[in-house]
């Protein structure tokens, strides 16, 4: 039926969309850095992204 495609895309795309966030995200904890929602200031230093770029990554 028409309903299950859309779900069975839906959850394609979420996992894909998940996956590809995930990679930034993972890379940024491997440089033992932290997602933050806004700019990183004061002793923090901005190495990266988070989310797919959504969010940035600081280190001390």
């Amino acid at each position: 039926t028409n309903e299950h495609e859309f779900s069975l895309g839906f959850w394609f795309y979420f996992f894909a969309a998940y996956s590809q966030e995930a990679a930034d995200t993972l890379a940024c904890r491997q440089n033992r850095g932290s997602c933050s929602f806004v700019s990183c200031s004061g002793p923090l230093v901005d190495i990266g992204t988070c989310r797919g770029g959504k969010l940035k990554c600081c280190k001390w």
